[in-house]
C-alpha cells in the first residue's frame, strides 16, 4: 500500500467514524449507516480527479437526510457536514470552476427546500421559509467559505509557480548569454591565431620563394622550395577558411594592432584622458597567447574603469615571473557620479575568464577590501562584477597565467553542464517548497495534537466523572420518599452526572435535585432524579437522557416510563 493509498484510508475511516459514533447515539437503521459510509468511500477515491463528483456524492444525501429528520424528536444527524466542508476546500484546491460550485450548492439547497415543502405540508410556509434562510446561512459558512478558501490556496501556489518559472527562464537566458560571450571569445582567439600564425606562415612562404629563385641552389633544392611555397600558400588558405567558419559575423574588424603591447594599451588610454599609471616587474618572456589574454583583460579592465568608475585613477601593476605572469588591475573608486545610461551587457568579465582559462589562467575580481573577491567564469556570478554601482573603495581584477600557457583547467566544462541541468534558482525553489510544506505541517500538527490532548483528557473526567456518579438500580429501590439527606446519603455515589438531562424534568421551587446514572458511560438512556426540600427526599424520578424511550430491567423501548414518586 502506498502513502498515498494509507491516506485516503485514513481519512475515510476518520470521517466515517463520525458517522458511526453518531448513528450508532441516534440508534440509526444499519442500511443508513453503510450508505453512508459507503458515499464517503467514493467521495475520498473521487476527490483528486473528481471533485465536484466526490462533493455531490456527500452534499446531494446530507440534503435528503436534513430534509427527512428536521423538526423531528430524533434530531438532524450532522456527521457529513466535515466531509462536505473538507470536500468544498478540495474542490476549490482542484480550480473548480465557479458556476458548477454556485450550481450544486444552489442545487443542494433548492432540493432541501423542495422536500421540506412536500414532506411536511402541514408546516406553515413562513416557518420552513425561515429554517431553509437559517441553513442557507450555515452553508455559507461550512460550504462556501471552505471553497474560496481552497480557491484563494489554488491561486497562490499559480502565482508562485509562475514566478518561480519566470526567475528559471531568467537564469537560463543569462546562461544562454554567457555562453554565446565565451564563444565569441574563442572566435576573437581564433582570429589572433589567424594574425600571428597567418603571419608566421607568410613569412615561411616568402622566405621560401626566395630560395626558390635562387640561382646557386640545386634544381632539387630548388624544386623543394617550391613546394614548402605552395604548402606554406594552402595552409594559409586553409587556415583562413577555418577562421572564418569562427569568426563572428556582426563582429566589427579590429582597430588596434594585433602586435599592441600592455605598455602602449595604457599610453594610449592615458592619452584619451583616463588617469591611468603601469607598474612593471620581470622581465621574462611569455608565450604570444598568454600576451594576447594578458592585454584583453588590461583592456577589458581599463575600459569598465572609465565607464563605472569615472574620476578614478587606475593603477596596472604587471609582474612577469619565470613561472607566472600576475597582471593586477586596481582603481580608486569612482570620484564622480556615474552617467545615465552608460551601455552594460554585463558580460565583459565572463569573456576575459574564458580567455584566461583557455590560457590555463584563473580570472579573480571584486570590490577592494571587501573580502568578497571571487572567481569569475561560473554561472550567475558575472553580474555581481559588472553593470553594478562599484565600491567606494574601488574594483580589483587579477588575473594568473602560466608564463607558457597551458591547457584549460578539466572539470570546468563538466561543471558548467551539471548547472545548466541543475539550476540555483531551481534549488532554491525545492528549499522553500520544503520550508512551506514543513510549516503547513506543523501548522496543521499542532492545533490536531493540542486538540488530540485536550480530547483525551476531557474524555478520562468524563469517563472519571461517570463511573463515579452509578447509582445502582437496587439501591435507587430502596429508597423512600421522607427519608432524611442524611440517611440517604450513604449510599450515594461520590459525584454527580456532568451531564444531567435537567431540561427533560420539571423542577419546583425550593427543591435541590441530583442527577445519577444507573450504570457507566456511553450504555444508558435512562437517568435517575432524586431532588430534596428542607433535607428531605421528596421526589426520586426516571428521566430520558436521550432520543430513544428508557428500557428498564426488561421493558421495551416503546413501553410506558415508570412512574414517578414523589410526596403528596
Amino acid at each position: 500500500m502506498t502513502w498515498r493509498r494509507a491516506g485516503d484510508f485514513g481519512l475515510w475511516a476518520g470521517l466515517s467514524l463520525l458517522v458511526i459514533a453518531e448513528s450508532g447515539t441516534r440508534g440509526d437503521p444499519y442500511w443508513l449507516i453503510a450508505g453512508c459510509v459507503a458515499l464517503l468511500a467514493a467521495a475520498v477515491l473521487l476527490r483528486r480527479s473528481r471533485p465536484l463528483i466526490a462533493l455531490s456524492a456527500v452534499m446531494l444525501p446530507e440534503a435528503v437526510i436534513v430534509a427527512f429528520t428536521m423538526d423531528t424528536t430524533s434530531g438532524t444527524p450532522i456527521a457529513l457536514i466535515p466531509a462536505i466542508s473538507l470536500l468544498a476546500y478540495l474542490a476549490g484546491r482542484r480550480e473548480t470552476q465557479l458556476k458548477y460550485f454556485v450550481a450544486l450548492t444552489s442545487g443542494s439547497l433548492l432540493l432541501l427546500l423542495v422536500l421540506r415543502l412536500v414532506l411536511f405540508r402541514n408546516t406553515a410556509l413562513s416557518a420552513a421559509v425561515l429554517n431553509w434562510l437559517a441553513i442557507l446561512l450555515m452553508a455559507l459558512v461550512l460550504f462556501v467559505l471552505p471553497w474560496l478558501i481552497g480557491r484563494y490556496r489554488a491561486q497562490q501556489a499559480l502565482l508562485t509557480t509562475a514566478g518561480w518559472e519566470r526567475a528559471e527562464r531568467i537564469e537560463r537566458e543569462q546562461r544562454m548569454e554567457i555562453e554565446q560571450v565565451r564563444l565569441r571569445e574563442r572566435s576573437r582567439i581564433a582570429e589572433d591565431m589567424h594574425d600571428s600564425v597567418g603571419h608566421e606562415l607568410s613569412l615561411i612562404a616568402l622566405r621560401a620563394a626566395a630560395l626558390e629563385v635562387d640561382a646557386e641552389l640545386p634544381e632539387r633544392h630548388r624544386r623543394a622550395a617550391t613546394e614548402l611555397r605552395e604548402a606554406a600558400a594552402a595552409a594559409t588558405e586553409r587556415l583562413g577558411e577555418i577562421i572564418g567558419v569562427l569568426r563572428d559575423a556582426d563582429a566589427q574588424a579590429p582597430v588596434v594592432p594585433s602586435d599592441e603591447s600592455v605598455a602602449e594599451l595604457v599610453d594610449r588610454a592615458a592619452a584619451s584622458g583616463l588617469a591611468v599609471r603601469l607598474v612593471q616587474e620581470g622581465a621574462a618572456e611569455a608565450s604570444p597567447m598568454v600576451d594576447r589574454a594578458i592585454h584583453r583583460v588590461v583592456q577589458e579592465s581599463l575600459t569598465n574603469a572609465s565607464k563605472h568608475a569615472p574620476g578614478a585613477e587606475v593603477v596596472v601593476a604587471l609582474t612577469r615571473g619565470e613561472d607566472e605572469v600576475v597582471v593586477r588591475i586596481t582603481d580608486s573608486g569612482a570620484t564622480r557620479s556615474v552617467p545615465e545610461g552608460v551601455p552594460s551587457s554585463g558580460t565583459g568579465l565572463a569573456g576575459l575568464a574564458e580567455r584566461v582559462r583557455l590560457v590555463g589562467g584563473t580570472l579573480t575580481a571584486g570590490p577592494r577590501g571587501s573580502g568578497t573577491v571571487s572567481s569569475i567564469g561560473s554561472p550567475g556570478s558575472e553580474g555581481e562584477h559588472e553593470g553594478v554601482v562599484p565600491s567606494a573603495r574601488g574594483f580589483e581584477v587579477i588575473a594568473r597565467v602560466p608564463r607558457a600557457g597551458g591547457r584549460p583547467e578539466t572539470g570546468r566544462d563538466a561543471v558548467v553542464e551539471a548547472t545548466t541541468e541543475r539550476s540555483a534558482t531551481a534549488d532554491e525553489r525545492d528549499v522553500v517548497r520544503r520550508r512551506a510544506r514543513r510549516g503547513l505541517i506543523t501548522a496543521l500538527l499542532v492545533p490536531t495534537v493540542l486538540g488530540a490532548v485536550i480530547g483525551v483528557i476531557a474524555l478520562g473526567y468524563y469517563l472519571v466523572a461517570g463511573y463515579n456518579s452509578v447509582l445502582p438500580p437496587e439501591r435507587f429501590d430502596a429508597l423512600r420518599i421522607g427519608q432524611s439527606l442524611a440517611e440517604v446519603e450513604p449510599v450515594l455515589p461520590r459525584m454527580q452526572m456532568i451531564d444531567p438531562p435537567t431540561e427533560r424534568a420539571d423542577q419546583h421551587d425550593g427543591w435541590t435535585c441530583r442527577f445519577y446514572r444507573p450504570d457507566g458511560p456511553f450504555s444508558i438512556n435512562y437517568a435517575y432524579r432524586l431532588c430534596f426540600e428542607h433535607d428531605r427526599l421528596v421526589a426520586k424520578e426516571i428521566v430520558q437522557t436521550g432520543s430513544v424511550r428508557p428500557t428498564i430491567e426488561g421493558s421495551t423501548p416503546t413501553g410506558p416510563t415508570p412512574a414517578k414518586e414523589r410526596t403528596r
